[in-house]
This record gives C-alpha cells, sequence and structure tokens, in this order.
C-alpha cells in the first residue's frame, strides 16, 4: 500500500509540476502512468483521488507536489532570507523572488505558505509571515526602527528596512493615530519624539484663562505657541495645537472649533463687539498702533524666514493670525518672495533649495520674448527648458526665476497674484510703472484704441486678471500718448 502511495506522488511531482486537479481527466492520465510503470497493474481513481487530496498542496482547485530537491532549495533561501530580516510576509517573498518560485514550481504565496509549513521546518510559520523567532511584531518593529532612526521617517524609508514587509501593512501601523503622527513632508513622527516648551505651555493656558473671562471663549490668536511649532518644524500647525489642545488643555478647557470654553460651562455669546473691543484693548497694550503695520510685516518676515517649504495655505493662515486677509496680497505674498521661491500654485521653498542654469534658462526664454512685451502666459512649453533639480517647470516658477535671477528679462505685474497674470520684457526696455508696460503692449500690437478690444487683449492675454474701467481709460490715454511721441 505503501509503495502504491508513493509511486503515485512521485507520478505527480515528475508528470504534474503545475499541479494535478482531482478530476476525472488528470485521474485518469494518472492512473494510466501508473499502469505504464507498473506492467499493466490497475488502481482505481477514486483511490488516486484519495492519495491527491491527502499528500498534496492545495490550492485554487490544484493539488501541488514539492519535491525533496525543491523543498531543500526553498529551506536553504528562507534561512538567508530571515538570517538577515525579522520578519518576511509570504506575499512579499514570492513577490520579490518570483523567478526562483517559478523554477521550483511554487506559483502563489499560498502555495509557499502551505509548503513551509508542510515541508520545512527550522522557523516560525504565522498565517501571514514568518519569523526566525516565535515572538515577533511588526508595531514593535517599527517602534525600533523609529528609535534608531532618531527622526522622522517614510514609508520609503520603513519599506527599506522592512524589504520584505507589504506597504500596506507598514501603513496600517502608522495609522494608529495614537502613536503616530504625519508631517507636512509626508513623513511620521512618534508622539514619543514630540517635544514641548511647558513654559510657554503654562503662559498660554493663563491667558487663554484670562480671555475666557472677559469674552466667553479664547481662540488660537489669543495666546502663542511659537516655541513649540518651532521645537517641532515637521508637525504641522494644526496638528500640534490639537496634540497640546489634548495633552495640556482638556483637562481645563472644552473646544468647540477652533473656541476654547472653561470645561463644565456652556459657550456664551459676548455682548455685541465685546471680544473685538477687549482684543483692540489686549493688543494696545504690547504694539503702538503707529508701528503695527510694519510689526505685522516684520512678524511676518520672521516667520518665513524659519520655513524651509511653505504651503500657501499655511502662509496665509499666519498671515491671517497678524490681522491680514487675502485682500492683503500686496503685503503676503511680496514677502514671502524675498526669501523663497514659488514652486508652483500651492508651494514656497527655501532659496537656497533651488538652483537655476541662469543662462540657459534666459537662452530658452529667447524665442518666446523675441525684444517685445509678452504676457507671462506667452510661455507655453518649456520643453527646452533646463531642468531644475527636484521641481517642474511651470509658470509660478518662472515667475520667481524672472523676479530674483534673470540677467536679460523683467518680470511686472499689476499686483502680487495667483493666475499668472502679468508680463515679460527685455531688462533693456524701461517702464515707470505697470500701466505703461500694458499701453506698450497696446501699441505694440497695435490695436484699435476701443475700450472693449483693450480690455478683451488685457484680460484675455494674461496681462491683466479682472477689467477695471478706470485702468482700461487710463490705458487707452497713455497707448494714444506714446502714439503721439513717436510721431
Amino acid at each position: 500500500m505503501q509503495d502504491i502511495v508513493k509511486n503515485v506522488v512521485d507520478i505527480m511531482r515528475s508528470n504534474f509540476p503545475n499541479g494535478v486537479r482531482d478530476d476525472f481527466i488528470d485521474t485518469s492520465k494518472v492512473s494510466r502512468i501508473y499502469s505504464v510503470n507498473n506492467n499493466g497493474e490497475h488502481i482505481s481513481r477514486n483511490y488516486i483521488v484519495e492519495i491527491i487530496r491527502a499528500n498534496g498542496i492545495e490550492d485554487g482547485g490544484r493539488f501541488y507536489f514539492i519535491s525533496d530537491e525543491n523543498a531543500e532549495s526553498i529551506r536553504h533561501f528562507l534561512d538567508e532570507i530571515l538570517s538577515a530580516n525579522s520578519i518576511a510576509y509570504y506575499t512579499k517573498i514570492h513577490e520579490k523572488h518570483s523567478d526562483f518560485f517559478v523554477a521550483t514550481h511554487v506559483f502563489s504565496p499560498d502555495v509557499l505558505k502551505k509548503i513551509l509549513q508542510t515541508a520545512v521546518g527550522g522557523h516560525f510559520y504565522f498565517s501571514e509571515f514568518c519569523s526566525a523567532k516565535r515572538a515577533v511584531r511588526l508595531d514593535y518593529l517599527i517602534a525600533q526602527i523609529f528609535t534608531a532612526a532618531k527622526t522622522s521617517l517614510s514609508i520609503v524609508d520603513l519599506q527599506e528596512k522592512l524589504p520584505y514587509v507589504p506597504h500596506e501593512k507598514i501603513l496600517e501601523v502608522l495609522s494608529d493615530t495614537k502613536k503616530y503622527l504625519p508631517t507636512s513632508a509626508g513623513k511620521f513622527i512618534p508622539f514619543s519624539k514630540i517635544q514641548f516648551d511647558t513654559d510657554e505651555i503654562d503662559a498660554a493656558k493663563k491667558q487663554i484663562s484670562l480671555y475666557i473671562d472677559k469674552v466667553g471663549y479664547a481662540i488660537p490668536e489669543d495666546y502663542s505657541l511659537s516655541s513649540n511649532f518651532a521645537l517641532n518644524p515637521e508637525v504641522a500647525e494644526k496638528d500640534m495645537l490639537n496634540i497640546i489642545y489634548e495633552k495640556f488643555f482638556s483637562e481645563d478647557f472644552t473646544k468647540r472649533g477652533k473656541r476654547l470654553f472653561k470645561r463644565g460651562t456652556p459657550g456664551r455669546k459676548s455682548a455685541t463687539g465685546s471680544s473685538n473691543r477687549f482684543r483692540e484693548f489686549i493688543g494696545a497694550q504690547t504694539e503702538d498702533k503707529s508701528t503695527k503695520k510694519g510689526s505685522v510685516k516684520n512678524r511676518l518676515r520672521e516667520f518665513i524666514s524659519e520655513q524651509t517649504e511653505l504651503p500657501t495655505e499655511k502662509l496665509f493662515a499666519f498671515a491671517e493670525t497678524l490681522g491680514l486677509t487675502q485682500k492683503d496680497t500686496f503685503t503676503i505674498l511680496p514677502a514671502a518672495h524675498e526669501q523663497m521661491v514659488r514652486v508652483n500654485k500651492d508651494f514656497f521653498v527655501k532659496d537656497a533649495l533651488i538652483t537655476f542654469d541662469v543662462a540657459e534658462v534666459d537662452k530658452s526664454l529667447r524665442p518666446f520674448v523675441k525684444r517685445k512685451i509678452i504676457p507671462l502666459r506667452g510661455v507655453t512649453s518649456f520643453t527646452d527648458f533646463p531642468p531644475v533639480k527636484g521641481y517642474s517647470w511651470n509658470l509660478f516658477l518662472l515667475e520667481s526665476f524672472l523676479r530674483k535671477y534673470s540677467k536679460k528679462y523683467v518680470y511686472a505685474a499689476p499686483a502680487p497674484n495667483s493666475v499668472n497674470a502679468g508680463a515679460i520684457y527685455p531688462n533693456s526696455m524701461e517702464f515707470a510703472n505697470y500701466l505703461d508696460v500694458q499701453a506698450s503692449a497696446i501699441v505694440q500690437e497695435r490695436l484699435p484704441l476701443e475700450k472693449s478690444a483693450v480690455e478683451e487683449f488685457l484680460i484675455n492675454q494674461g496681462y491683466r486678471a479682472t477689467r477695471i474701467d478706470k485702468v482700461t481709460e487710463r490705458v487707452i490715454a497713455r497707448a494714444q500718448e506714446m502714439i503721439d511721441e513717436r510721431r
């Protein structure tokens, strides 16, 4: 009986490397081969089915039989993997070494797992992964990697340390919001690594209580946590606010939106205008109104100087805490352009992070400008522009280049903006103001000096973003002056 089983299993290994089914067709083939190999001896299909099911490894309707030679190869292969890695998931092992497993007729991670669990010893095999140690946990391994790194890490960083762990399994551990926090740079930092300036937090709690006593609530603009933000530059300020609230404020205050109230008391509305009057009063004690505007600009510049990368949303959010609004782009955007490069609509980066091949960029601009005035949007392709390491060309990056670096061309605009409105011209041209730039562009294109034609041209080409009647009238008048001066 044992000889029959051994003979049938040998037939499977030799003739069905891609697996065998327990159906009529495959069992009939096995029966014929057995009969040929054993001088016409016959065994029933039902017995063959029993042998297949008892000795094969089932996956997807097929049964697989691993040879002793292949089993030994897999064992040595796993020894090498687990000697260098604390944990290895079957899916990742099979994915990274698919050629090896195809050669040994192991066509899926499930087959690999079953082969390891039944035919190979020496390690510990769990439902999703194997390990050289009995007690191993992925969350502990990731925590150890963060401890050794002493910095924030991305999923890619962790994947390099854990090459046999699937991406989604790493992300599953990092999604524990009680242990890890995503940073603004797309990395993760353990909560245990976050630092706190408790003196500043204590001062903030006093300031919060002061505002609540006077106007019923406090908002983030009423107290400073700048030192805590500085200690944790990778963590978004809104996340730091939430962390500090949970750790230090929640026992005394309750939060509704951005507002903090005394815990145990309902939020109440202050008398009309009283909160604003109180905030103005507090501000007046610490800042002279005659220097308030200059102080705001200085605080904005100081904030920008501390940033390496600055989303425009974060820039305007901070400006709002200084009393500025979206209408104050004359102050906000130029302050950012002074120290940073705008790499796209949503992001500024420190000047030092950008390197331009100035001569080559100017050379690439030449076919577009052609010794005349063109709108910024007139640069319609960046195919021939030299690469900027780490960034892709776009109109915002081009605007920043023209503002600071170009040796041959000038950028001018009606106002700081985020819609790519503005003009480019050779630096050999000189204009008193942007009104003259627009008027010269009108004359250059020989447009009829009619309001509708001038407005359509300036808006559609991108010299301006909005129609303003008085500006259009002045542009037309100035264009007429230029024409008259040439006669």
